[in-house]
This record gives structure tokens, sequence and C-alpha cells, in this order.
């Protein structure tokens, strides 16, 4: 792989984070195919001095037969899928807008959101997505190939949050970090909809899930399933839904410290 190559290769992953020469569901992105074939065709010398370029800016690169995933191989087609990353325990590159999801979440009716209001509404979003993809139909991470049966339509995703809010004020206010983020969520209960609905377009912006055909319903991408698989391999525990829908609120607060409380897990 000469610098050229690398460099096409990298601004692809950058803007898509996927390379697939064989995607299902999907057409193929201008110069993706030439950069499979490129990537296909790298010694692992090439891919590892490419895996330490990519470490120098906090990433790494995360490669998948696409057959495992029930894709099948295509005459001509590279099938080999190349995912880009965050690299555990790497600060962000500097040139990446760490405040991107933020930024989009706000629209005319939050404009006046403070950024914490903003965190702990997307950590329950986020818990709560991703609880449907996984919990919800007895799915492990490391089972990629299921992504197509992850689904979720926006009417069940605003009844569970509303669900499990109301479930939360019921509780009443807890003490410490968990009471702050109590108090968002509690007093903001009012624009759950227009939550969800802009957390909705936020991740099918970031390719974290795609329409599933009927109007308002949804299914995670494979992108975003490799990526999941890849935070369980690394053990990031709490960016992970929990066992249960009742956890969410625990885990909420688990994802915003950066660790797993093993008692409250426990707990749950």
């Amino acid at each position: 792989m000469n610098p050229s190559e690398m460099g096409r290769i990298f601004g692809l992953l950058m803007k898509h984070r996927e390379i697939h020469g064989n995607p299902s569901g999907r057409s193929l992105r201008d110069g993706e195919l030439e950069a499979a074939r490129m990537l296909s065709n790298c010694s692992q010398t090439d891919l590892t001095y490419f895996d330490e370029f990519l470490l120098t800016q906090g990433f790494t690169l995360y490669i998948r037969d696409a057959f495992e995933f029930g894709i099948p191989a295509k005459h001509g087609r590279p099938n080999m899928i190349y995912v880009i990353t965050r690299s555990r325990g790497m600060e962000l590159a500097p040139y990446l807008n760490s405040d991107w999801f933020i930024g989009q979440m706000k629209d005319r009716r939050n404009s006046t959101a403070k950024k914490p209001e903003l965190v702990f509404w997307i950590t329950r979003l986020w818990l709560t997505l991703q609880w449907f993809f996984y919990q919800r139909i007895d799915r492990m991470p490391s089972e990629v190939s299921l992504y197509r049966d992850a689904l979720i339509s926006e009417t069940l995703f605003v009844e569970s949050l509303s669900q499990g809010i109301e479930r939360l004020g019921n509780e009443g206010r807890p003490e410490g970090e968990a009471g702050l983020m109590w108090d968002a969520i509690w007093e903001g209960k009012k624009s759950i909809s227009g939550y969800a609905t802009k957390f909705i377009k936020v991740m099918e912006s970031a390719g974290m899930i795609e329409a599933a055909g009927n109007p308002g319903e949804y299914r995670q991408t494979l992108l975003a399933a490799i990526d999941m698989a890849a935070i369980a391999e690394n053990e990031l525990a709490y960016l992970m839904p929990p066992e249960s829908e009742h956890g969410i609120d625990t885990r909420s607060i688990e994802l915003l410290i950066g660790e797993v409380n093993e008692q409250n897990n426990k707990g749950s």
C-alpha cells in the first residue's frame, strides 16, 4: 500500500467508517470497490502499518468476513468488511468534532437546552435503543449476523421511553450523580417525543440505523452491529444495554462516568 492508496482508503473510512466491496442492502459508494480491492490485496505487513497509522489518531481497523453475516461472496468482489473504530484508551483526534452528536440533537424546540441536559437524554436514548437491539430479542453483541432482526419502530421507542421515565419519577429522586440525571429527565419528560424523533434522525444520519421498509420502522445497520461487537470485545460494558429494561437507569450513570458498578449490576 503506497501513501496515495493509504490516503484514499483513510478518506473513505473517515467519511463512511466502512468499506465493503460487496455490500448488502445498499449501493457501492464512489471509490469503495477500488478501496476494498486495495485492502484485500494488502499483505499483513501493510495492514499492520496502516493500523499503526490509525492508532496515532485514536483509531483501529476492524476486519470481518462478510460471509459470517450471511453475505455470500460475488465473483470479482472482495467480501471482507473493513470498519474503523475508536481505539480504547486513546484520545479523540483534534480534527474531529466531539460535540457533533450534541449539536445535531439541538433543534428549535430544545435549542436552549444546556449541554448536560442533552448528554443525559442522549445517554437514555442510546441505552434504550440498544436494549431493543439486544436484550429484547435475546441477542449477544457477538451475533452480528442478527442485525437484520434488530428492529425498532418510533412508536415503540417513544412508548418504552415514556414508561421508563414514568417509573423513574415514581421511584423518587436518588442521591448523587443519579439525582442530576433524574432532574433533567423528569423535568423534560414532556419533550420525550421530540427528543426521540430527533435522536432517530441523528442515528440514521450517523449510519447507525436504516429504514426497514415500513413507515417509522428502522433496523440496526451492519456497521453499528460490528461496532457494538468491537465494544463488547473491549469490555466497554457501560456502553452496552443492561440485562433488564429496568436497569437502564443505573447503566445511564455508568455510561457517563465510564465504568460499571458490579454491585449495582448484580442487584439489577
